[in-house]
């Protein structure tokens, strides 16, 4: 579904248009963990954008084709940590939310209640989140499925869990539009 695009007036250009979408982010972020596909990265950015995070994170070491990401990628920035300090200096300004559907314990999606300056973390396809980052993770929640695979696509499992984040913080707060 497309929405209106205000920014085809010629008197938007890069800058405004990069505040204009920080100035419309909710209080969380993602975090993409070594993934292999650039166009799995080049949708979560999307994704991302569309979704309202206020800061995307790629944790591992990897160039990626930004072609996937249709342009967003001028107006929503990706954050490289490439190191495990990186990573855990972040400790200090989110809950560590890890999206896994492979281990025991982990909350459905529709029974959890964000926290806010949540980060979303998702692992790469068939490997999941590395138990590396489960070790640090604070809470875990699963997206139940009911088809006969074990799990969806990556960029799609981060984009379910934006989309929960953000319709159960609308529903908590009052939205500045």
């Amino acid at each position: 579904m497309n929405v209106i695009d205000k920014y085809k007036d010629y008197s938007w250009n890069v800058e405004l248009i990069k505040q204009d979408v920080k100035n419309n982010t909710f209080p969380y972020a993602v975090l993409m963990e070594h993934f292999k596909g650039d166009f799995t990265i080049g949708s979560v950015l999307r994704s991302c954008n569309a979704l309202g995070a206020n800061k995307m994170y790629y944790y591992g070491k990897k160039k990626y084709d930004r072609r996937s990401t249709v342009g967003t990628y001028h107006y929503t920035d990706m954050i490289n940590l490439k190191e495990y300090s990186d990573l855990i200096n972040l400790k200090n300004d989110y809950v560590f939310v890890a999206l896994e559907n492979n281990i025991q314990g982990t909350v459905p999606i529709y029974d959890y209640e964000w926290d806010e300056n949540s980060l979303i973390i998702v692992g790469e396809e068939g490997n999941g989140v590395s138990q590396e980052v489960l070790n640090i993770c604070d809470k875990f929640v699963h997206i139940p499925q009911y088809g006969s695979v074990r799990s969806v696509n990556a960029a799609v499992a981060a984009s379910i869990a934006m989309n929960d984040y953000v319709c159960k913080y609308l529903r908590r707060n009052t939205w500045k539009s």
